[in-house]
């Protein structure tokens, strides 16, 4: 009867015993305890030198681990700008590091930890400051050359401008007789190396001077291309073009992008392949490339409430014509 009622409770007990033996005899049942949990040692001795406009150069004294296997991890700080921070992964015989791509003209703070195999991480070395230099070098200086179309129209054709900077250069601005030029440009097509756009609506038989200012992005450095001279053909015609007509809706391809056709105008002087089309959206001339002899064209609109589209006729002499009908369309966001 007594052992009956104790078996169960016996052969329980046998088999807690038999396992908690077997974790106190080193038995496989169990492998907690077993990883590596050792830190590598900290680098130290951090030092920056080599300092350039967008570069650091850092070395430091190595780490050790039991492991044997370790890689560096490398935090560059940017003190007025977060978008600039990274960590940068330096394998374990290497010792040195060159942080690139840098913000001109910024402060800057490193630090460098070691980590193992197992992600056991050191402590973080010395932190070391550098401020980047400023840029005081001007992007190369465009050369220019100028075509005249027609008797208010000259294109201008350029070479891209390089900057001692790496993806630093540039932003391009037109000077006309000396000043710059603040209205509409056309951009075009241009071979390999260069860029050119239409200057709209010069004076029929006038004489212009032109250059190109190049500018890079992080100094504010200019250089300034040769000068040159076109004289626009002249002309008599002062009379503009018919306003286009029956301005409409051709397709909404969402996201405030739409196709607009209108009936096209006609001219006292130019055929209607050479008319062009200037498209107001919101009183504003769109930025897009201006084309003749259509009655269909692609337009960006506000992509959320009202616009109000109207397009103009511009011959050859640069006379405009009065405004189409308006164009009321409510496009949706995206």
């Amino acid at each position: 009867m007594t052992s009956r009622h104790f078996a169960p409770l016996l052969v329980g007990t046998t088999a807690l015993v038999l396992v908690i033996g077997s974790l106190f005899a080193g038995g496989t049942t169990s492998a907690a305890g077993k990883g590596d949990r050792s830190a590598p040692t900290t680098p130290a001795n951090l030092n920056a030198s080599n300092i350039t406009t967008t570069s650091v150069t850092l070395s430091w004294s190595g780490s050790t681990d039991n492991s044997g296997s370790l890689n560096y991890k490398v935090r560059i700080t940017n003190l007025k700008n977060s978008a600039y921070n990274s960590v940068a992964t330096v394998g374990q015989s290497q010792t040195t590091y060159t942080a690139k791509f840098l913000a001109t003209n910024s402060p800057y703070t490193f630090s460098v930890y070691a980590i193992d195999a197992a992600g056991n991480k050191s402590a973080d070395s010395n932190v070391v400051s550098a401020s980047t230099l400023a840029d005081s070098a001007p992007p190369s200086a465009p050369t220019l050359s100028a075509k005249v179309l027609n008797p208010s129209q000259v294109q201008l054709t350029w070479t891209r401008s390089t900057d001692n900077v790496t993806n630093n250069c540039c932003n391009y601005s037109v000077n006309i007789n000396g000043s710059r030029h603040t209205g509409h440009v056309n951009w075009v097509a241009a071979p390999a190396g260069s860029l050119s756009l239409v200057i709209r609506h010069l004076t029929p038989g006038t004489t212009y001077s032109f250059s190109i200012s190049a500018s890079d992005w992080s100094g504010g450095n200019v250089s300034t291309s040769n000068i040159v001279n076109a004289t626009t053909e002249p002309s008599s015609d002062v009379t503009p073009p018919s306003p286009p007509t029956n301005l409409r809706l051709v397709q909404d391809d969402s996201c405030g992008e739409v196709w607009l056709g209108w009936g096209e105008a006609t001219d006292n002087g130019d055929a209607q392949d050479f008319i062009e089309y200037e498209i107001y959206v919101n009183g504003v001339l769109s930025p897009m490339p201006i084309s003749a002899g259509i009655g269909v064209d692609f337009v960006y609109g506000t992509n959320h409430g009202d616009n109000y589209f109207q397009v103009k006729a511009v011959d050859r002499s640069g006379n405009t014509s009065a405004p189409s009908n308006v164009l009321i369309l409510y496009l949706w966001p995206c």
